[in-house]
């Protein structure tokens, strides 16, 4: 036998049972089927997220909810807020809106006096055993995290306010010794103390006044006399001026006219005494 009539078609061989079962495909019908698999497009659209409003623009959604008709009504619902709970707000950061148009005019923040300083080194005391009469007012740590930030707008008057009430520290009369009211009030209190001990200490004093007002009248009068007796010895004081009195008139009953005193004797000059007081003056000029 020759390998020259040997033929593939005539060796039949027997296949397995597992691929007569299973249909046959084409392989271009499967790589078209290939091709054409795509995702389904009956799917929900997603819908967009609605984005956060432009800062400034949703006032009400950043937490400003109260709202006031103008500036000065916002500054007495303030005062009223600080004088309720004993507490004092002072200014912060003052900045204007940097959008264009801009969504605001001014945004000012508030915030508790007694918050932290975190820009400020720490005061390291000179002398720390004095100890103050009124205890410093700063916190240790972050502080007082309560603020009243407000903002304006150029084409309405209206004030949208936001406030963070929650204080760090207790409010009331134990707070009122650090704000500026109670720092008033106790130096009210100082005033009067120091009025009622003067008032105390007057009475003292006054009888101690009039005492020396008695000693300096006695030797004010003392020495007006010493002074006059000093006139008097070095010169005789001119007698009193009495008026002539007729003593042929008549005068009231029961009255007696004084006799007048009678002139000093006139010394006599002698020619001996005379002619001495000429040759004195002669001899005088020489």
């Amino acid at each position: 036998m020759s390998f020259q009539h040997f033929r593939l078609s005539d060796v039949v061989t027997p296949l397995p049972q597992h691929i007569h079962a299973s249909p046959q495909v084409p392989v271009q019908q499967f790589q078209a089927a290939n091709t054409n698999n795509t995702f389904p497009t009956n799917q929900t659209p997603v819908q967009a997220s609605s984005a956060k409003a432009p800062y400034g623009s949703g006032d009400t959604d950043d937490g400003y909810t109260l709202v006031f008709p103008d500036l000065a009504a916002f500054h007495e619902w303030r005062q009223k807020e600080e004088e309720a709970q004993m507490v004092e707000f002072v200014k912060g950061d003052t900045h204007g809106s940097k959008a264009v148009p801009p969504r605001f005019k001014d945004h000012t923040k508030l915030v508790c006096a007694r918050h932290s300083r975190s820009g400020r080194k720490k005061y390291v005391k000179k002398h720390p055993d004095r100890v103050r009469k009124v205890p410093s007012r700063k916190l240790e740590g972050e502080g007082c995290g309560a603020s009243i930030s407000f903002k304006t707008y150029y084409d309405t008057e209206e004030v949208r306010a936001c406030y963070i009430s929650q204080h760090s520290h207790e409010v009331g009369l134990a707070n009122l010794p650090y704000t500026r009211r109670g720092r008033k009030a106790a130096v009210e209190q100082e005033k009067q103390k120091s009025r009622k001990q003067a008032k105390v200490s007057h009475p003292s004093s006054a009888g101690g006044s009039n005492s020396q007002n008695a000693t300096a009248s006695t030797s004010t009068t003392q020495s007006k006399e010493q002074f006059s007796n000093a006139i008097s010895m070095l010169a005789p004081l001119p007698a009193p001026y009495q008026p002539a009195i007729d003593p042929a008139l008549p005068g009231p009953s029961g009255y007696t006219y004084p006799q007048p005193a009678r002139p000093a004797p006139v010394p006599e000059l002698t020619l001996s005494s005379l002619s001495n007081d000429r040759w004195e003056n002669m001899a005088t000029p020489f």
